[in-house]
């Protein structure tokens, strides 16, 4: 039974077709109010005083200066705004396991896809965006810049690695540890993977200390909920290793069903907020309640 088999590419187009593409799928998303609650959920390096004003009705009296108030002999408060200055990183998965979807969509299609939704949403703010790509090695980096520009040049990278199609074994520790190399500042790290390799929570831990990290867990449902029958050769992705399985044990339905459990259970233990999106279901929705999920939590 060919149950797992990878998926060619679905869209035989020009790359900058489907880049446009993109554009216009995330311009949907972001006119839908998400880039208003990506602003929110990520808060820059702290704030900056901005001026002093006469204190209303309903103030917090914390900020009043009392200085100011006792010079002009009226009660005045100082005014502060956010230092935003963010710089945001989407560090992709482009391991063999990524090439797999039994739907329409392929996992890294999906993440391709996110990829420009939070790149087309810095870009509406100000902010500098990067992209990581890697599998069992680095594959490429573009560092943080601002601009329309180099979003498009960063949806083209990743509109490209998924065209190409994905290979070999993922390494999120040697990914982290080139991030710390690079990034001087406090960034968010959106991560985009499928974390079949479960030996993250050290990695993903020593990461979130220095930066707002946020996981975006892609699955496909085939991977879960498997079809009545007997015996199926998988063969893995990213090792080639083969194995013969029994679909109707027990223990592969139930290990299989626990492995989203167990993710997001390794998620909360390292305080990393996280997201399990599915091939199978549009995550338009369940992106925008994520994010403002997440910014009632910060409050």
């Amino acid at each position: 039974m060919r149950l797992f088999r990878r998926q060619p590419p679905k869209f035989q187009v020009p790359l900058t077709r489907r880049v446009r593409e993109l554009e216009i799928a995330s311009a949907r998303l972001i006119r839908a109010g998400f880039a208003g609650d990506y602003h929110s959920a990520f808060h820059g390096r702290g704030i900056e005083f901005s001026q002093v004003r006469e204190y209303q009705p309903g103030d917090d009296i914390r900020t009043i200066d009392w200085n100011v108030t006792a010079r002009s002999g009226a009660p005045h408060v100082k005014e502060f705004i956010e230092e935003r200055d963010l710089t945001v990183l989407v560090v992709i998965d482009v391991s063999g396991s990524m090439a797999f979807g039994s739907v329409d969509w392929r996992k890294c299609d999906v993440a391709a896809e996110l990829a420009a939704v939070f790149a087309f949403s810095a870009v509406e703010n100000s902010d500098r965006v990067g992209l990581l790509l890697f599998s069992d090695r680095v594959q490429r980096y573009i560092p943080p810049r601002r601009g329309h520009t180099h979003a498009q040049v960063i949806i083209r990278a990743a509109v490209d690695a998924a065209m190409r199609g994905c290979r070999g074994t993922a390494d999120l520790d040697s990914a982290a540890l080139f991030l710390q190399r690079v990034t001087r500042k406090r960034a968010v790290v959106i991560v985009l993977s499928d974390f079949l390799n479960l030996n993250f929570e050290r990695t993903m831990r020593r990461l979130n200390r220095r930066h707002d990290v946020v996981a975006l867990s892609i699955s496909d449902p085939r991977e879960e909920r498997f079809p009545a029958g007997g015996f199926a050769r998988v063969v893995d992705a990213e090792n080639g290793a083969m194995r013969l399985v029994d679909l109707e044990s027990a223990e592969v339905t139930r290990r299989a069903a626990q492995r989203q459990q167990q993710i997001a259970r390794r998620f909360r233990a390292v305080g990393v907020d996280l997201l399990a999106i599915s091939t199978a279901v549009p995550y338009d929705r369940q992106l925008l309640r994520f994010f403002r999920e997440r910014v009632q939590r910060r409050r």
